[in-house]
């Protein structure tokens, strides 16, 4: 039976390390993804791709819906601004999009004040991928990409998700209408390099596997 030598970095890559540090390049999967941080109000849509060596940022976009949209009010306007949204992701699966590797998006939270609209928002993009698209826990991203998930007493701010997302993205040079680069967007890329990152340990975990069989 002949048996693989692992490489050390491989086997280094899958011990966990008791202290934070931010991953490296290598650390993340080679892919190129499209993720939504999405709400029925204000949903941002990326598109990356990940070479292994560094971070290209594709495109960004928000999808709100129109003004008279947004103005219904209660549970009608819930479902209004769903349908508005699904047809603002039909819009953003088209094109290079529609080649992406994988979907993701944001992993509705247990409790909170946006629960609904984030339930509601995320049933529209597993409706739009034919239910391809794959979650992303929220707390989860934040704890590998900033370094902790945060709670009530220390929080994980917009400012920390900003420094931890430019830490390996570069904002765009035509920010506004154009590739919009705000919380919405630079959320969904927090979602996206969790992916990434585990991602990479998964198939490195596979590697393991299959040397050791």
């Amino acid at each position: 039976m002949t048996v693989s030598q692992l490489s050390f970095d491989a086997v280094d890559s899958l011990i966990t390390r008791k202290r934070w540090s931010p991953p490296l390049y290598s650390d993340f999967a080679t892919a190129t993804v499209q993720v939504f941080d999405q709400s029925l109000s204000n949903t941002g849509a990326v598109l990356l791709r990940s070479s292994g060596t560094g971070i290209t940022l594709l495109a960004t976009a928000m999808i709100r819906p129109p003004a008279d949209i947004q103005a219904i009010k209660s549970y009608e306007g819930n479902c209004a601004r769903a349908d508005s949204l699904y047809a603002g992701l039909k819009r953003a699966r088209t094109g290079y999009a529609a080649a992406a590797d994988v979907v993701l998006y944001e992993r509705p939270p247990v409790k909170g004040q946006r629960m609904e609209s984030i339930i509601m928002a995320g049933r529209e993009v597993h409706r739009v991928t034919n239910g391809s698209a794959i979650l992303v826990d929220n707390r989860h991203a934040k704890a590998v990409i900033v370094g902790r998930a945060g709670n009530r007493s220390n929080p994980v701010t917009k400012a920390h998700v900003k420094e931890a997302v430019e830490r390996y993205i570069t904002p765009p040079e035509q920010q506004g209408k154009i590739m919009p680069w705000n919380e919405h967007t630079r959320d969904a890329c927090l979602l996206a390099l969790a992916w990434l990152y585990d991602e990479k340990r998964r198939q490195l975990q596979e590697q393991v596997l299959e040397a050791a069989a």
